[in-house]
């Protein structure tokens, strides 16, 4: 069994690849933004769960 790709696995959930990854880019400027507006870590804003990352996000 291989790895998947992310647009093999978005695919596999009917989505889009290049609309995911412009929403996942949108929600990710702000957190960016913030943290750097501020002069704290990103991980101190959002941190995904470990188990999370690698079930859902190959």
């Amino acid at each position: 069994m291989g790895l998947k790709t992310l647009s093999d696995h978005f695919q596999e959930l009917g989505a889009d690849f290049g609309e995911e990854i412009e929403r996942r880019a949108a929600d990710a400027k702000p957190i960016l933004e913030t943290a750097a507006k501020h002069g704290v870590p990103v991980e101190m804003l959002w941190k995904p769960s470990a188990s999370r990352s690698a079930s859902q996000n190959p």
